[in-house]
């Protein structure tokens, strides 16, 4: 008996972490859309009252994706529907004429937008000035800056009460890619419904949509190009592409300062990590700069939708994403290591080119050390194991006029050293010499300051940075300090645009899950349901009647998945009477033929049987007579 309760006792202690960690993420995952418990949620409720909303929740949504299959049921339940396109009660649509956009909304309930409508065309004036702006975004990204558009007739963009998850939005892909490709998918947006909430202060609700729309977009453009994309690029590129669109917004250096805290940790190319992501559009200012052109970083979205999808996946939600520091490196001819430590250097001398006016927005680097020295010093102990980091030390004269030589016992082949002294009389740079392992710095003078740089750069590369021949070609914007592109944005001002004659009563929209799919096989994010979840939106959903028939099966069929979800021989059931319909949009083809030869046998049936009918008609007409 007692070695039994031990051994309970012992697989108990064993399996208590792994349940304690699925139960967290659980609750992690659970909290972040406000179904935590009571006592959390008022806590955090007063938390969201006093912080700042989240940039973009891209990102998240991707690691949820990565982390479905290890959510326990009832959470997957909870969950699904936000991986689907809403469904806005009383949904409404405005699709400018000749627009690029198709903007969701209502007017009614807590996902109502405002209904003011000044110009009495039966569209509120804030759903005029989202298509509006979203339209000038598309002009600058799209037909300026040369990328490709998202894969989408015309692109979704829902809005929705999102101050109170205490975000401005987010992008998510589709569950299947485009026709003729692995790695291209179509995908939506969600953006708040008005930005008027305290939590986006201080930025008024029109650059607060402005700058999401700019960033929002380009998420779009690179599920486009190629979706198993490097999640911390593609919010380094949104991040940067904000100022490059709305010069005026400014919103990006806010981020700043997460990143240029952790130089010495946190890589360039690291992971999503503590927001720093946003912070590192700066490296891309800098490239652009170094370049002269904005179209080095479309130069590494081109080689990224150029590359294969992944081995051992199946969709970019599993979480295989591809680096993107290859990509960067054959856009940069193998560059890549002198342009980093340009990058340091420019991080500390703050010697910018572009954005001149906000330049007192961009903080500078805090140094590892300050020191007061002279003569011969040993150099700090530099440990910068991950490439694409660095670290500055700063010194400042004890005895004016000596020379300070800095003596390296030894230095990592991927990592490069360098002396900036800052003076009277200018800058002047003093390179390592490898023969003697120092840096030396003559006439250290009262007034100088003497920076030295180490950056793990990738390859030890000592070159000064190069810009690549032949140069990257210059785009079509002219954005200088927030001038330029008509006004910065009001070109395409939505008064400016031609909207359709709206009727009374609200459209259904696209989203929703399938229910009754998703009750049988277990999961969202199933294969089957994923198959059957892309057949609705690009068969379905283009065209009216199919859009009246998801609308009506979103009415009726939660009732019955909820039935379903409870009975295990249910499930069996309805996945074999869902085989046949599986089986179609697997094999369109194959179905089209074979339902083609049931026809014509049914036909022939049919034939016969009338044939065998006249002919006993016949007979007994003979007899008859």
């Amino acid at each position: 008996m007692v070695k039994r309760l031990f051994a309970s006792a012992l697989c108990a202690a064993l399996l208590f972490p792994a349940f304690a960690s699925a139960a967290a993420l659980d609750d992690y995952y659970l909290a972040r859309f406000g179904h935590e418990a009571s006592v959390a949620k008022a806590l955090s409720s007063v938390q969201s009252q006093t912080t700042h909303a989240e940039r973009c929740r891209t990102g998240f949504f991707r690691q949820l994706k990565k982390d479905w299959s290890r959510l326990e049921a009832p959470t997957q339940k909870v969950l699904a529907k936000y991986l689907a396109r809403p469904s806005l009660s009383k949904e409404k649509t405005c699709t400018p004429v000749g627009g690029h956009f198709t903007i969701h909304y209502t007017t009614s309930g807590g996902d109502a937008v405002d209904t003011t409508d000044n110009n009495g065309n039966g569209v509120p004036d804030w759903v005029e000035t989202v298509a509006g702006v979203f339209e000038y975004v598309y002009s600058v990204e799209v037909e300026k800056m040369g990328y490709h558009p998202p894969p989408d007739a015309s692109y979704d963009v829902y809005l929705q009460d999102l101050a109170t998850d205490g975000v401005y939005g987010y992008t998510q892909n589709d569950s299947a890619p485009v026709t003729g490709s692995s790695v291209s998918y179509s995908s939506w947006i969600q953006i708040d419904r008005s930005f008027a909430s305290p939590i986006f202060s201080p930025y008024t609700p029109i650059t607060s949509l402005r700058i999401t729309a700019a960033h929002e977009f380009h998420h779009a453009i690179q599920f486009g190009y190629n979706a198993y994309f490097d999640t911390a690029f593609a919010e380094m590129t949104s991040t940067w592409m904000e100022d490059e669109v709305y010069d005026s917004g400014n919103q990006l250096y806010d981020y700043l300062w997460a990143y240029m805290s952790s130089v010495g940790t946190v890589a360039v190319n690291a992971g999503v990590r503590g927001g720093t992501e946003y912070g590192r559009w700066i490296f891309n200012r800098y490239l652009t700069e170094l370049q002269q052109s904005r179209t080095v970083i479309r130069a590494v979205w081109t080689d990224l939708a150029a590359q294969p999808r992944p081995n051992n996946t199946s969709s970019p939600d599993l979480g295989i994403e591809i680096p993107f520091i290859p990509s960067l490196d054959t856009a940069l001819q193998g560059n890549i290591g002198n342009n980093f430590v340009g990058f340091a250097k420019r991080m500390l001398m703050h010697d910018w080119e572009s954005h001149l006016i906000d330049l007192q927005l961009i903080p500078t680097v805090p140094p590892a050390q300050i020191n007061t020295v002279d003569g011969t010093i040993p150099a700090p102990a530099i440990s910068l194991p991950t490439p694409y980091t660095f670290q500055v030390y700063k010194y400042l004269p004890a005895n004016p006029g000596g020379t300070l030589k800095i003596t390296f016992t030894s230095l990592p082949a991927s990592v490069v050293v360098a002396a900036e002294k800052i003076g009277t009389s200018g800058i002047t740079e003093y390179p390592y010499n490898a023969s003697t392992q120092s840096i030396t710095v003559p006439l250290f003078e009262a007034g100088d300051v003497v920076y030295l740089i180490a950056c793990n750069n990738g390859n030890g590369d000592l070159s000064d940075p190069v810009a690549v021949s032949p140069a990257f070609p210059a785009d079509n914007v002219t954005v200088t300090d927030g001038t330029g592109l008509g006004n910065d944005g009001l070109v395409l001002d939505a008064n400016r645009l031609t909207i359709p004659a709206q009727s009374g009563g609200g459209g259904g929209g696209g989203g929703g899950g399938c229910f009754i799919a998703t009750a049988a096989y277990g999961s969202y994010l199933h294969p089957k349901v994923a198959e059957l979840r892309a057949f609705r939106d690009h068969w379905l959903m283009t065209n009216a009647p199919g859009r009246l028939f998801v609308s009506a099966y979103c009415r009726l069929s939660p009732p019955i998945a909820d039935v379903i979800a409870g009975h295990e021989w249910m499930k069996s059931g309805v996945r074999g009477m869902l085989l046949p319909l599986i089986f179609a949009v697997e094999h369109p083809m194959a179905a089209l033929m074979l339902l083609l030869f049931m026809s014509a046998a049914v036909m022939r049936q049919g034939a016969r049987r009338l044939r065998a009918v006249s002919l006993r008609g016949r007979s007994n007409a003979a007899l008859g007579r």
